[in-house]
């Protein structure tokens, strides 16, 4: 059977793409590597607890539940917003507040920056405004051939207007403009970073994610994230597609720079008039696609342009009745172990030195995810790739001192977590820990990468625009979180974006 699309991953994004493909009629196969829908967006199970393998909760909650509407849900989502904590020396504040609440505390904080604090604010707000909806009219949010069908519509000179100050915004890089207006460098980090580190974003970035952040909100849906990706499969199905789990992709087929179907790792050719991947671009292009089949200059571009980094993230189901949560006064609590945990015991993982861990509550969220009366709790802190690369024999294959190193570093943040949750240590039953191995092999990201490409203002820069789904090969197109330059609106609504968008664009429907 020849298909007219083939979507090769179920995360997000393929899913999306493949349910309103299937929707207008189109003939979608969908494979996935995995027994499960969903990617990373979704859950694991470990004696009586439930932990999720990805994103713990997502932004733009309007979005996703307008696409499940249009595509069948009837029944809206509810949703619980999250709260996040930072705790760093001089500092602890819940920081997911309003804008305004936010300013105010930080003029506590910060007594002698208050002029700069609403100076600053009152540009943080006035551009907010402008980015908030950004992904709906400006042309850098929108597909090529979709830019080119808006040029005649009549509000295309405040649309240009616009579109050139985020332009001009995503040239600022956010530490040289909060240098205008603040002398404290705790301050600076913290407006910059959402943290303790160096601002790196350009100014556009930053005020996306403080749009996110603060003004539209981050939330978990009652059905869990899992819930909505195995919701739109059943839609996908009930609509006539074909999924195929725990089917292997081993090339997407090109010829004369046109894609034409894929071959199974069964050495099963499929064809079609399309191919969706919803695998990241650089797996895509560097694993997927033969390089003669691509211009070098683009093969180059795509080697060289990074990506964010991995992390450890540590699995704990605990006995709450010796711990302390009274320093705990939001879902999610960032700090830097560093400020906690003496300099000379972190010659081991310099990454305690410089990063933030994050500690979330997950049954905050999901109380059912842990036996009556447990509590389960997610270790995150970014950890350098090559640093496990070491134990690595082969696809899901590891050396015999892989399993003792993990253990050895995720006891380790337990301990250094210990000092915001006294007792911890001592009340933790179960423990699992992914490391950025487990996210490639597992998570089918490229060097274990978790959050898209880099994010620093040279790098988002150099793509151009934000949508980056068509690619050079003819009928080839991208989705999810690496087929854009920027998560304009968080990780797991952009996903649906790109399929949405990506599906747009094979039905010729326009915005």
């Amino acid at each position: 059977m020849r298909y007219d699309v083939i979507i090769v991953g179920a995360g997000p994004g393929g899913l999306a793409c493949g349910a309103l493909l299937a929707k207008h009629g189109a003939r979608v196969l969908i494979l996935e590597k995995d027994r499960h829908p969903g990617g990373t967006s979704y859950i694991f199970q470990r004696d009586g607890y439930r932990f999720p393998m990805g994103p713990l909760s997502f932004s733009y909650p309007q979005y996703v539940s307008g696409l499940l509407n249009h595509l069948g849900v009837r029944e809206g989502l509810k949703f619980k917003r999250n709260s996040f904590q930072l705790v760093v020396p001089g500092m602890d504040l819940v920081f997911s507040s309003p804008p305004d609440v936010l300013k105010e505390e930080l003029e506590r904080i910060f007594p002698g920056e208050k002029s700069g604090l609403r100076e600053f604010f009152l540009e943080l707000e006035r551009v907010m405004e402008l980015v908030h909806e950004a992904y709906l009219w400006c042309p850098d949010y929108l597909p090529e051939r979709m830019e080119k069908s808006r040029e005649n519509l009549s509000d295309t000179g405040k649309t240009k207007t616009r579109t050139a100050e985020l332009l001009n915004l995503s040239k600022i890089p956010a530490r040289d403009l909060l240098r205008k207006y603040f002398k404290d460098r705790k301050l600076i980090n913290f407006l910059g970073s959402m943290g303790s580190g160096e601002p790196v974003m350009s100014f556009l970035t930053l005020t996306t994610m403080w749009n996110i952040m603060s003004k539209v909100g981050i939330w978990y849906p009652e059905p869990g994230i899992h819930g909505i990706c195995d919701a739109l499969l059943e839609l996908f199905k009930k609509e006539g597609g074909e999924y195929r789990p725990g089917t292997g992709v081993k090339r997407i087929l090109v010829e004369k720079r046109k894609a034409t179907g894929i071959l199974l790792e069964d050495g099963t050719i499929v064809n079609s008039e399309a191919v969706v991947s919803n695998a990241d671009y650089k797996t895509t292009f560097l694993q997927l696609v033969e390089e003669s089949a691509l211009e070098a200059g683009f093969f180059r571009m795509i080697e060289e342009i990074p990506y964010t980094g991995s992390e450890l993230c540590v699995y704990l189901g605990i006995d709450p009745q010796g711990c302390d949560f009274s320093r705990m006064k939001a879902t999610h609590l960032f700090f830097s172990p560093f400020a906690l945990e003496p300099a000379e015991n972190l010659d081991e993982f310099p990454e305690l030195a410089s990063g933030e861990m994050e500690i979330c509550r997950w049954t905050d969220n999901e109380p059912s995810h842990a036996p009556g009366g447990k509590v389960s709790l997610i270790l995150r802190l970014g950890m350098n790739y090559e640093r496990f690369a070491k134990f690595r024999t082969g696809e899901k294959k590891r050396t015999t001192d892989y399993i003792a190193c993990k253990k050895h570093l995720a006891l380790k943040l337990v301990r250094i977590a210990e000092r915001i949750i006294p007792g911890l240590s001592q009340a933790v039953e179960l423990m699992d820990v992914a490391t950025p191995l487990t996210y490639q092999d597992w998570g089918h990201r490229y060097r274990g990468s978790i959050a898209g490409w880099s994010w620093s203002s040279e790098h988002t820069r150099a793509s151009g625009r934000k949508v980056l789904i068509e690619t050079p090969v003819m009928n080839l197109f991208m989705v999810g979180i690496y087929a854009v330059s920027e998560l304009f609106m968080g990780g797991f609504p952009t996903s649906l974006r790109t399929g949405e968008l990506t599906s747009r664009l094979l039905l010729k429907i326009s915005t």
